[in-house]
Order: structure tokens, then sequence, then C-alpha cells
């Protein structure tokens, strides 16, 4: 298919079928952008593109976006059928709860692809899109990239390392006018939470670990004001963005005094049964 000639600018979001990749993949096509829709299923794929209306043009294209070949061929067909690529949202991630005492390697392998890989493949794949556009890339963290609570098992390795990532390709990327951003939102309200990872929590867990961020004392985020405000970040070329902000400040002292941060930590994560 041949590019379709247009001055709309283009975003794409993987993981978008559900949650807040549905919820970003919606804010940018209210702002006027061309959306690709990224999914490994494909009818809940195109369902989803189909739910967003308006003037902007939504395409689904199905991807695991852990596999380097998919994506390879996921960024040719944008540059086919779009012929541009202004923004790319690295959505896709995974969760877990457990001890760190009880971590195997297999599992930390699959929360590495799934928050690591991924977002690796399709930066390195869409970069030289992104530079002829002076884009953007947006790597969707968690406040666990930021701090490392007990009871999340290996996510938090996970996303400190996609943070890791981030910094350096952003750093990497200035001489190519790419700007890349780093979102760290704390738990989003979901129709599950409370209860996806009874399966994880066992015998070693208090029940507390099943709630959002492990039981964190951090209220729920609306998916619609995380999409806002990362689109607000593209505009303004932000690098990195806490959610909800108050929560930096507390982050910061607990980095420059590790003991207050680790007594902070625990009472944030303090069981309330």
């Amino acid at each position: 298919m041949n590019a379709v000639s247009s001055n709309r600018q283009v975003a794409l979001v993987t993981g978008a079928s559900t949650g807040l990749g549905f919820a970003i993949a919606q804010r940018f096509a209210a702002a006027g952008f061309d959306v690709v829709i990224v999914g490994r299923d494909r009818e809940r794929t195109e369902s989803a593109a189909s739910q967003i209306a308006g003037d902007a043009r939504t395409v689904a294209m199905v991807c695991d976006v852990i596999d380097r070949q998919q994506v390879d061929r996921l960024i040719d067909d944008v540059q086919q059928q779009f012929g541009r690529l202004d923004v790319l949202v690295n959505n896709v991630g995974l969760s877990d709860r457990g001890l760190i005492q009880a971590l195997d390697a297999d599992r930390l392998n699959d929360l590495f692809n799934a928050n690591v890989f991924s977002a690796l493949n399709c930066s390195q794949a869409a970069l030289p899109l992104l530079a002829q556009s002076g884009g953007q890339i947006v790597n969707i963290g968690s406040l666990a990239a930021k701090v490392a609570p007990r009871y999340l098992g290996g996510y938090a390795a996970a996303k400190h390392a996609l943070a890791a990532i981030t910094q350096q390709l952003r750093l990497e990327s200035r001489v190519l006018g790419v700007n890349v951003i780093l979102i760290s939102p704390g738990p989003i309200r979901r129709d599950d939470a409370g209860y996806r990872y009874k399966d994880r929590v066992g015998e070693d867990l208090p029940e507390s670990a099943n709630r959002p961020a492990g039981g964190a004392r951090v209220k729920g985020l609306d998916p619609i004001y995380v999409a806002d405000r990362i689109l607000k970040a593209c505009r303004k070329r932000s690098t990195d963005v806490l959610l909800p902000g108050y929560l930096r400040p507390i982050i910061a002292i607990g980095h420059l005094l590790p003991t207050l941060g680790d007594r902070i930590l625990l009472w944030f994560t303090r069981s309330k049964d």
C-alpha cells in the first residue's frame, strides 16, 4: 500500500487494545494524530481501533513486539501506509508479585521481555523514521522504575532497566533530534485491581500484596488522566514525568538518605489488614 499524503502527525501505541494503551490512543486521536494501535490479538486490536471516533485515521496492526522481526515488519508497514512516524509509545508491560528470594531466572526473563526488550525492539526499529520527523519515544515505566518496594517480584528490576535505557537513549538520540520520555505512573485504575495477582500471592506474602502497587498507599490513577499527561509531555518535549507528582520529593529524599528511604517504603506498603 502506498503512503497516504497527510499533514497529520502519526502516533504508534503498543499494547493499545485495552487499558492505558487504549486511553493513550484515544487521546492522541482526539488531538488530531493519526494512530496506529498495536496488539497481539487481531480481533481485540481491530475492535479497539473501530471504537476510536473522530477525524483521525486509526489503523490496527498485529505484532508481538518481543519478536524483533515482527517489529521490523510493523515499522515498515507504518512507513508504507503513512510515510512518517512522530510519536512511539512503548506501553507493553508485565507486572509481578513475589519475593526476590523466590525469584527465578525464567520469570525475570519474562518480565524483561515484556517491559524492556519490547521497548528496545520498537525504539531501535522506529528510530530512523522518528529522526526524519524529529519525533519522540515515550516509554511507560512505573513508580517501580524509581524505587523498589517489597512484594513486586522482578517487576522493579525490569522497570529500573527500562529507566536506564530511556535515559541513555535520550542522551544518544539528541543528535538525531529525537526526544525520549520516561513516564512513571503509580497504579492505574482497572476492573481487576485487588485480585489479578491471587495466583502469585501465596502463603509467603500478605494479602495486601495483591492490591495495586503491592499494597502501597497510593491512589489509583485514572487512565484518561495519565493519557492526557503523556500528550502534554510530548507537546512540551519533557524528559521525565512522575505521577502523582507529589511523590517526586519523597523519592528524592529516599535516594539521598537510603535508610530513611527504606523506612518510607516500608510505611507505604504497610498492611492495613
